[in-house]
């Protein structure tokens, strides 16, 4: 699923806050919390169409989309994934959707052998503005590389090509598990979502940050990995890492932050005040 093509549309994957760590907050935010958010800075139209693909029904009687349908997001359907169903009976509501939402990790291996995947990435690279979000796990099936919880890599969507992202990420084993899987595919970024975090994904390569806590990025593009042995403890020279939070913006393609462009009024007094 590899292409040239500058995707018109964007790719968000959001991460709640976990229950264990906040359960008796009461400003924990919800993945759709999240998502809300977002489609309201970006000021999308409440009647869009919007499919939430998962593979349980936990989403019926008032479920976790209650957030959106409570702000007048009512245009929206769910789509049950089961294995060994025509998944061409779908196809339709698909190509209609503004927004569609991977509720749940186990799709990809129901949709791989389908025309689903074909065209959501169709829509992905030519229709403006069309949404990709991944829940939590489900988010991390969008790219073509995928870390399992053992940290062995299997396939994903192919949507995003260019980093391995992880909404499980936490210090420790799973964290070296991320790191070695970047060191052995050096074309990858490592995406680390902490708890109450959304990354959205814009032209295929501008990714931003929005959400209470932080993102971790891991570059070992010019690491020497020529002596690698996969899960030893080596000194690795050139890892670099970033830590991004609300409002950071990322390059995917260089691996750098960009700067944000300074205001008028910033620029009209550093003129100003510049030494002549």
């Amino acid at each position: 699923m590899e292409s040239t093509i500058t995707p018109k549309g964007r790719i968000i994957i959001i991460r709640g806050n976990d229950k264990e760590a906040d359960e008796e907050s009461e400003g924990r935010l919800t993945p759709y919390d999240l998502l809300l958010k977002i489609l309201t800075r970006s000021s999308e139209q409440k009647t869009v169409r919007i499919e939430i693909l998962t593979t349980s029904d936990h989403l019926e009687n008032g479920g976790k989309d209650a957030a959106l349908k409570k702000e007048g997001y009512n245009n929206i359907g769910c789509i049950f994934l089961r294995e060994k169903e025509d998944l061409g009976i779908y196809y339709s509501r698909i190509s209609e959707a503004k927004i569609i939402v991977f509720d749940n990790p186990h799709f990809s291996e129901i949709l791989k052998d389908s025309s689903i995947p074909d065209l959501l990435l169709k829509k992905y690279l030519h229709e403006e503005n069309f949404t990709i979000a991944g829940i939590n796990a489900g988010g991390m099936y969008l790219p073509g590389l995928v870390l399992h919880d053992k940290g062995n890599l299997v396939t994903g969507l192919g949507l995003v090509n260019n980093c391995i992202i992880d909404t499980k990420f936490r210090h420790g084993k799973r964290f070296t598990y991320l790191v070695d899987a970047v060191i052995q595919h050096q074309e990858c970024l490592a995406i680390g979502i902490n708890a109450g975090m959304a990354f959205i994904i814009e032209k295929g390569y501008r990714a931003s940050c929005m959400g209470n806590s932080s993102v971790m990025v891991v570059n070992a593009r010019n690491v020497n990995n020529k002596c690698s042995k996969k899960r030893t403890s080596v000194y690795k020279k050139n890892l670099r890492g970033h830590i991004l939070t609300e409002g950071s913006v990322f390059d995917l393609f260089s691996g750098e932050r960009i700067k944000k462009p300074l205001l008028p009024d910033t620029l009209n007094f550093i003129k100003r005040n510049a030494i002549q």
